[in-house]
């Protein structure tokens, strides 16, 4: 398991070093990724219900936590957040967007990676609160 979390996280690094750069050149690459199934015009539209509000709500919670006094349990916990609120917001999708295969694939891997990261996260919080200080 341990293997998977680090192949896991390490190809998501690249990937967002990835997708983030070319976001940076080209802001308007997610609208050309009609490959996926999807017109311009809809992923438009998914990346504003979707993938915006995700930041939005993460950005909120960790202001909520510094507010609160209460720090980060691992470094996997803020990749978690970002991807339990993806789920979220991709599930609220369903209900306001037509429904496409492809959601249910971003779900799923959503899922997936889920599960991955809270399982990185329980390995890495267990090392910091297991060792004595």
């Amino acid at each position: 398991m341990e293997s998977l979390i680090r192949y896991f996280l390490g190809a998501l690094m690249i990937l967002s070093f990835v997708l983030g750069g070319i976001f940076m050149i080209v802001p308007t690459f997610m609208d050309q990724l009609t490959a996926l199934g999807f017109s311009p015009e809809e992923m438009r539209i998914w990346v504003y219900r979707v993938v915006v509000p995700t930041y939005f709500f993460t950005i909120a919670y960790f202001c909520y936590r510094y507010l609160t006094g209460k720090n980060p349990t691992s470094t996997a916990w803020p990749v978690l957040i970002v991807t339990f609120f993806f789920l979220i917001t991709q599930v609220v999708g369903f209900i306001f967007f037509y429904f496409h295969w492809i959601q249910l694939v971003y779900l799923v891997v959503s899922i997936i990676s889920f599960v991955v990261l809270r399982e990185a996260h329980n390995r890495r919080k267990s090392d910091i609160f297991g060792s004595r200080l």
